[in-house]
């Protein structure tokens, strides 16, 4: 097989994505020849950034490596048919610039987004024959999917389960899953378990350490638990609103700042808006957000009840571990278990006011030697399983053995 690298992804820098340019140069690095077939950048807000204007095609260079931006509909409303218009979109028109940049025995990295990168599957396997496609699993479908409410029935997720299943999964050669729990899920689609690497996320941090500045400190004196990221369904922070005030009022001395946007927000900041206690933020840049982390004196991160987040290690998880700061964690599953076993915080259960009511109290507690002995387990952690550097070394043997 040729090095050629074909790099589908539909966000991509400059929004503020996991899988990135560095991700790239980091293939590159590894002996590749990669290439970038991405939308116009519109994300989070639906608007096509400035000194972007959407075409059907449009090149451009960044860092040395082709960038090739497709036509894009540019929407991240609530509004569930222009979203799915939106997925649609993309996967229509990254397919097409398959046919039109694309090369045969080649290597494709296809990111889900949606199911309908299933197109670009299809022109691979039919115009560009000898190539290997791997699909990357960021959210399983259609577990994701009923979770986020986008479709509510039954028979539509059943036929979206069976069609997924059969025609979906099986036009892909290779997988790649964020967590364990994720792989076995994706191998009970009748998918050999040696397909499908564990790759877990590294942080965004990671990809900007200039960034941060342990100076920074708060205005206010006190206790500060700091969230950053999405503010979103899944995220369920509203859910807890009644258990923030409680610990505020409890302890006048802290603080919740909470710094992001997302479908939650308005609900969020109508009941808590009123605490002095906490700070909702907005969103800042990725440039911006490592002060904050570093300045916080624990970092708080939590998912609502579901079965499938019981197999979700979220990418926030990585991002704090890669921080080092005590963590207050309302999760289940693989990600609990990274907290408890490598004793890096205080952990509670899914929508649970008490329990968090009570390990962000316990948290206040702890002593300068356990603040520096989470430190020095985190950092451990994060260089062992979470890093860049040791995903793209786990991932760049992964291909070469399996395209032999």
């Amino acid at each position: 097989m040729s090095r050629n690298f074909f790099y589908i992804a539909q966000f991509f820098t400059p929004e503020p994505y996991l899988k990135d340019i560095d991700f790239i140069k980091n293939i590159r690095e590894k002996g590749w020849n990669p290439v970038v077939i991405t939308s116009f950048p519109n994300y989070p807000k639906g608007k096509i950034y400035a000194g972007y204007k959407n075409n059907f095609f449009a090149e451009e260079t960044m860092d040395g490596i082709q960038v090739v931006r497709v036509f894009t509909y540019a929407d991240h409303s609530l509004n569930s048919m222009k979203r799915a218009l939106n997925y649609f979109v993309f996967g229509f028109f990254s397919a097409l610039a398959v046919l039109k940049y694309g090369k045969r025995n080649s290597f494709y990295y296809i990111l889900q987004s949606s199911p309908f990168v299933i197109f670009c599957a299809w022109a691979i396997k039919v115009f560009k024959p000898k190539s290997k496609i791997l699909l990357d699993i960021q959210d399983v479908f259609p577990e994701n999917i009923r979770v986020s409410g986008f479709i509510n029935s039954k028979v539509m997720i059943n036929i979206l389960d069976f069609l997924l299943n059969h025609f979906y999964y099986k036009t892909f050669d290779l997988f790649v899953t964020v967590s364990e729990s994720f792989r076995k899920i994706v191998a009970s689609k009748n998918i050999s378990p040696d397909r499908i690497l564990t790759l877990y996320n590294w942080s965004m941090i990671e990809s900007h350490p200039t960034i941060i500045t342990p100076s920074y400190q708060f205005e206010d004196n006190g206790f500060h638990i700091v969230y950053a990221g999405n503010i979103g369904v899944h995220q369920g922070l509203s859910k807890l609103s009644s258990a923030i005030n409680n610990i505020t009022e409890k302890n006048h001395q802290i603080f919740f700042h909470f710094f992001g946007d997302g479908t939650d927000f308005k609900l969020f900041q109508k009941k808590v808006g009123h605490n002095k206690n906490v700070i909702l933020h907005g969103r800042v840049s990725e440039n911006e957000i490592g002060k904050y982390l570093q300045a916080a004196d624990a970092l708080f991160l939590h998912l609502i009840k579901d079965p499938i987040y019981e197999s979700i290690i979220p990418s926030k998880l990585q991002a704090y571990i890669g921080i080092g700061k005590p963590l207050l964690a309302g999760i289940e599953g693989e990600a609990r278990a990274f907290v408890t076993e490598a004793q890096l915080g205080e952990v509670f259960h899914s929508e649970d006011n008490t329990g968090f009511e009570e390990a962000a109290l316990k948290l206040i507690q702890y002593s300068q030697e356990i603040v520096v002995r989470i430190r020095k387990n985190s950092l451990n952690l994060y260089a062992e399983k979470f890093s860049r550097a040791a995903g793209a070394e786990r991932l760049n043997t992964y291909i070469i053995k399996n395209t032999k």
